[in-house]
């Protein structure tokens, strides 16, 4: 029995190529069509891939089958190619442009002349593919043309740069597509075009489908680096087989391997390069962004987050417009806490919020370019109500100055307020990565809000415990003085009380009267020191009129008094009635702590924080370490006829003018208090 053994059709690199690049072409164009929403660029795009799909198809049923019929069917493709590019681009112009419609009218034209050719006899000439091949290249470049001219009339920058990158993806796409029709003129290339075809197309789709010009860099950089990862798999692989020969399967694995290896390094190198070349802006704002965040994370102020986090978001150079909104009081609406750039409404009711507030429920931010084109794809759709609602939504926030909206919520869910940002300057102005890193932000300063009311919380806690102890203090000091005064008045109603004796119990009077209004006159000063707007001071005229003052009180007492003064000091904002109380206070505890003699030194020199320090230094007893901890307490004190109140009503003085006051004391070696002020602005002074 004879066995005849047919040999399999041979067939090309080209030929195999094609099969590959029309399923993946085709399944490209059907994932933008089967979207659920679609506008005219999606269906352009959709006929254009699948006319490419064909194309590849039917290359390669013409290379397997090398009939008549499978080749005019491939020419047909070819034949309506250039008009699904002009179709494609045409719909990013402008809607009823004379050049677009001049364009499509040309295209079929032509279109019709080679389709008639394709069913002569001559399909097959030299002629044919090189008027086919003319075709695709005039048309699918005037109509790359179209979309250029439309970029330079885009009502954005950012708007024009995402045409001109469709322009330029486009354009490579139109390229590595003209290389596939050399085979019709006679030169046949190696269809490495087929690969990059497929790569521009996928750009392309992404293009229509992705509206943000950072998100299709950042797309370009990561086909960039699958790409070049493809071809160095590819290369690897040829190498293997190339020199070795035989074992594919092994080159394959092996190949596998050093692209394993090399995948993250190389992903990393290039993704940064991406991110200084082409998203340095975005880069620097994450930088800046996440700085604010460890700025917000101190704070426990409600002005002084307002204050951080505007400032911050100034200092970015990315916003022009910011403004914070938070609950009001009784619930019923948003009231503005502070903002820059241009003022928005000083509140914001609840029920005109409510399209808002509801949708940041849902999504945490609300963008307003993501809102208009909401808006304009419910409306094409037909879909009236929601399209009323987003409008609503779209109103409050031109009214609110706001590009994005971002909630500011607790974490149990509750809206404390609403942060509202704009870049005026430009539309679309941040990307989908850069809103996350603004509600990282919000969520920030949401924690940094728990915050302020828990430290607000405590602070009442503290104050009326603060309070609860002062009224304790005042009391005890009230009640002494008033016993000493009802028992003399005791005295006085007794008739055998002699007129000396009446006088000595009026003097106890008197004497503890004065007492009392003292103790009340010190806590009143310690209640409500004020701060005011006090005229720059020469500290050491002060300190001289102190000790003026003090002089004779001095003397009785045999103290020692050593006044060292620095010149040419710079002077300190606060009231010389003040600064000379504190001194006063100062002094006299010294005095009293020493008892009979002792030395009192004053000494000014100027601080290192740009200010004045007054040391007031003595040689007494020092202080015991466990009465330093509550010395600036009111009513604490360690003599017995003391109110306690004079260290803590210094302390309130110096403090409202921006100072403080410290100490520094060794047990029998003396006591030193230093009271440091800031100094005067310049111009003040």
């Amino acid at each position: 029995m004879r066995v005849t053994v047919y040999p399999a059709p041979c067939v090309d690199l080209r030929t195999q190529t094609s099969l590959t690049a029309s399923l993946l072409a085709i399944a490209i164009a059907t994932s933008v069509l089967l979207r659920s929403r679609k506008r005219r660029t999606h269906r352009a795009f959709g006929l254009f891939g699948l006319n490419i799909g064909f194309w590849y198809l039917t290359t390669f049923l013409a290379g397997v089958l090398h009939s008549p019929i499978t080749r005019r069917l491939n020419l047909m493709v070819g034949v309506f190619l250039p008009l699904a590019a002009v179709s494609f681009f045409g719909a990013f112009a402008e809607p009823g442009s004379l050049r677009a419609r001049r364009l499509n009218r040309a295209a079929l034209i032509s279109a019709g002349a080679l389709l008639v050719a394709t069913l002569t006899p001559f399909y097959n000439s030299i002629f044919v593919g090189t008027a086919l091949f003319v075709n695709v290249f005039v048309f699918v470049f005037a109509s790359l043309y179209l979309l250029w001219e439309r970029s330079a009339a885009a009502r954005s920058r950012f708007e024009r740069a995402r045409l001109r990158f469709l322009g330029l993806v486009g354009a490579l796409a139109g390229t590595f597509t003209i290389l596939e029709y050399l085979p019709l003129v006679g030169l046949d290339l190696p269809p490495v075009g087929t690969v990059l075809v497929l790569v521009f197309l996928y750009v392309l789709a992404q293009s229509i489908a992705r509206e943000r010009l950072l998100d299709l860099y950042e797309l370009a950089g990561r086909l960039a680096v699958l790409t070049v990862l493809a071809f160095a798999l590819a290369a690897v692989l040829w190498a293997l087989v190339k020199g070795t020969g035989g074992q594919f399967f092994l080159h394959g694995v092996v190949s596998a391997l050093v692209m394993l290896v090399l995948f993250d390094p190389l992903r990393d190198k290039v993704e940064e390069m991406i991110s200084q070349i082409f998203l340095r802006e975005r880069h620097d704002f994450e930088h800046t962004l996440a700085d604010l965040k460890g700025r917000i994370a101190h704070v426990l102020e409600v002005d002084d987050l307002v204050r951080t986090l505007l400032d911050g978001l100034e200092l970015s150079g990315r916003v022009t417009h910011a403004a914070l909104y938070l609950v009001g009081p009784e619930r019923l609406r948003y009231e503005l806490h502070g903002h820059f750039g241009t003022a928005p409404p000083e509140r914001l009711e609840l029920g005109p919020a409510r399209p808002l507030t509801t949708r940041l429920d849902s999504g945490g931010a609300v963008v307003l370019e993501w809102v208009e084109r909401e808006l304009e794809e419910r409306r094409e759709l037909g879909e009236d109500r929601e399209a009323e609602t987003l409008y609503e939504l779209l109103q409050t926030m031109e009214a609110l100055q706001a590009g994005i909206c971002l909630g500011i919520r607790s974490t149990d869910g509750e809206l404390y307020g609403l942060l509202c940002v704009r870049d005026e300057r430009v539309r679309d102005a941040f990307s989908p990565e850069e809103v996350q890193f603004l509600r990282a932000v919000a969520n920030q300063a949401a924690v940094a809000l728990e915050n302020s009311r828990l430290y607000l919380d405590m602070k009442e806690r503290d104050r009326l415990a603060s309070l609860g102890e002062m009224a304790a203090g005042l009391a005890h000091e009230i009640r002494n003085p008033l016993g000493a005064i009802k028992a003399s008045a005791q005295y006085l109603e007794d008739p055998e009380t002699s007129a000396h004796e009446g006088r000595e119990f009026l003097d106890i009077i008197v004497e503890e009267v004065d007492r009392l209004d003292h103790v009340v006159g010190s806590f009143l000063d310690y209640a409500r020191p004020g701060r005011s707007d006090a005229a720059p001071l020469d500290v050491n005229l002060a300190v001289e009129r102190t000790l003026q003052i003090l002089g004779p009180e001095l003397s009785s007492s045999e103290t020692e008094v050593v006044c060292e003064l620095a010149n040419e000091l710079p002077f300190v904002a606060i009231e010389g009635v003040r600064l000379r109380q504190v001194l006063i206070n100062l002094v006299q505890n010294s005095v009293q702590a020493m008892g009979t003699g002792g030395r009192v030194t004053l000494s000014t020199r100027e601080s290192r924080g740009h200010g004045v320090e007054v040391h007031v230094e003595d040689t007494g007893p020092g202080i015991d370490a466990s009465v330093r901890d509550t010395l600036f307490l009111p009513f604490v004190t360690t003599r017995e006829r003391g109110t306690g109140l004079g260290l803590a009503v210094s302390q309130r003085l110096v403090t409202a003018a921006g100072g403080l006051i410290q100490v520094r004391s060794r047990t029998g070696r003396g006591t030193t208090f230093v009271v440091r002020l800031p100094a005067a602005r310049r111009s003040e002074a």
